[in-house]
């Protein structure tokens, strides 16, 4: 099963968003393993896509347990991505120094962020296919499947760490580039002109003299870092969001699970109980033919001597 079956229909899935156009995709040249780079606008033709095979509703524990290998490895995967790739373009936002350059850092901070979303909500709909799998529950597998859930929110923790960081250093580097824009700026004016910069809302950093250049370098940045940090915001309260459904899932669906097992067990105690009954049923039965035997002897034995003694008095009395 690939991406395009996520199913929950919220922005940045694949196919749903791209910064870069048609060909202007910042890993278009290279391979990597973790699928989530190569083919962003094709999912299923994608070099390097990376797949996982559907949840079976049935196979038994063994299919249950390759499932949640599958999963295990695609979060060690998305791990290094994040450590990686997001990691490096977060830095070279935070250091580029032209216009041009923030505007093509951010554009490739915000392509890979919306690749690590779209796999998180993917794993989490994965984890709910295992837990609505009958016999996710069973103690054979119900370890690895609770291992999987601790990875899985242990990773989007970690990006949340990831997220939060970088909006800091983005929010000290408005505040610098805000105040090179407009150094006569008393504390009360600038508390206010970031708090409006980081909102969205334009300002004016025109400078006098020979450093309008750098003004304009450090409002673009300043735009640029404040977009930056309002998707972070927006992206956290989903991460949130999504932290609790896959932390609810564990419990959230035992219920349904539990129940099918239950079932089974019921249902193999029924037929168990009924091979026993029946058992008893053709003991009685072979029981019941033993003792009509017995009573058939027994009829023609008093038979038997009752036409016995039926033929000795008979005899005796012709003997008189």
């Amino acid at each position: 099963m690939s991406y395009q079956a996520l199913g929950d229909g919220q922005s940045g899935g694949y196919g749903g968003y791209n910064p870069y156009g048609a060909n202007e995709n910042p890993y278009s040249d290279q391979q990597t393993s973790y699928g989530y780079g190569g083919g962003h606008n094709d999912p299923e033709q994608g070099n390097g896509s990376y797949e996982m095979n559907a949840v079976p509703q049935s196979g038994g524990p063994t299919a249950i347990l390759n499932k949640c290998k599958e999963m295990n490895d695609a979060i060690a995967e998305l791990k290094t991505k994040r450590e990686g790739q997001l990691v490096s373009a977060q830095n070279a936002l935070l250091d580029s120094s032209t216009g041009k350059e923030d505007q093509a850092a951010r554009q490739t901070v915000d392509y890979i962020e919306d690749e690590i979303n779209t796999a998180l909500r993917y794993l989490r709909d994965q984890f709910k296919r295992i837990k609505e799998t009958p016999g996710s529950g069973d103690q054979r597998v119900s370890g690895q499947v609770e291992n999987v859930n601790r990875n899985l929110r242990r990773e989007i923790e970690q990006y949340q760490r990831t997220q939060s960081d970088f909006q800091k250093r983005l929010e000290e580097q408005v505040r610098r580039r805000y105040e090179i824009a407009n150094p006569e700026a008393t504390p009360e004016e600038l508390e206010q002109g970031v708090a409006l910069v980081l909102a969205g809302q334009e300002q004016s950093f025109a400078i006098p003299g020979t450093r309008s250049r750098q003004a304009n370098d450090a409002h673009q940045a300043t735009m640029q870092r404040s977009a930056a940090i309002r998707k972070i915001e927006q992206d956290m309260i989903q991460l949130g969001q999504l932290y609790q459904e896959v932390a609810e899932l564990i419990h959230q669906q035992e219920p349904a699970v539990t129940q099918i097992d239950q079932s089974a067990e019921e249902t193999h105690r029924n037929v168990a109980q009924a091979n026993t009954k029946l058992d008893s049923a053709i003991v009685s039965a072979r029981n019941a033919r033993r003792w009509k035997w017995y009573a058939l002897i027994v009829v023609i034995l008093i038979i038997c001597i009752v036409v016995g003694v039926a033929v000795g008095v008979t005899e005796a009395n012709k003997s008189k």
